[in-house]
């Protein structure tokens, strides 16, 4: 079971999120809170493993108790859901250690699959937001060190895919897809999925 901890401060919202996710059986909404004193509150009571968490409250900047959490919690997921699909606060949520960042324009599916994924250790990204991103900041000289199989091999990352079902879709094995992730960290010099997706957006950002 993944315990949830929803934190927004628009209640009809919160409420329709967390009815949402009592529809998957294998996730459990344990606490919810309307700003961030509340959610100070909550984390100890709850305990959760999944912190759903809009990235601008009323009382407190989301990028703050992102970094209150790293700092005072036991090791939980951070997810940001969120409206803003502006590059500077991904990039500022991905630098103070979310683990996903999710635009509210995302179906209740997309919201269940996210939330599975960063409890596996996976980095999730909106896909609109990261098509986005990537065309605009991913360089045609930073583009040209990637073979062709290793773009398609980064776009699917950048969605969330696991290996396996990385390999399914390309219908090559399990072991090729290693390789290629493997591949795209080195020539990105990155050591994770994570910080794979966050180098291919942050490139160039002022250009």
């Amino acid at each position: 079971m993944i315990n949830v901890l929803v934190v927004d401060d628009h209640g009809v919202l919160r409420e329709g999120i967390c009815e949402v996710l009592k529809l998957e059986q294998s996730v459990q909404v344990v606490s919810q809170a309307a700003n961030g004193k509340e959610m100070k509150r909550q984390l100890n009571r709850s305990n959760p493993d999944v912190i759903l968490l809009d990235i601008h409250l009323k009382d407190a900047c989301g990028i703050e108790l992102v970094k209150y959490i790293r700092e005072n919690v036991e090791p939980c997921k951070i997810l940001i859901l969120t409206m803003s699909d502006e590059e500077y606060w991904m990039k500022a949520a991905f630098d103070a250690g979310v683990d996903g960042y999710l635009l509210k324009e995302s179906t209740g599916e997309d919201l269940i699959r996210a939330i599975k994924s960063v409890m596996n250790g996976d980095c999730i990204v909106s896909p609109s937001m990261t098509k986005k991103l990537l065309t605009r900041h991913y360089t045609k000289k930073e583009e040209s060190t990637l073979t062709s199989r290793e773009k398609e091999v980064l776009r699917l990352l950048t969605k969330g895919l696991r290996n396996k079902e990385i390999a399914n879709r390309l219908f090559i094995s399990d072991q090729t897809v290693k390789i290629h992730i493997s591949n795209i960290f080195r020539k990105f010099n990155v050591n994770s999925r994570s910080q794979a997706i966050v180098y291919a957006v942050e490139q160039n950002m002022t250009s």
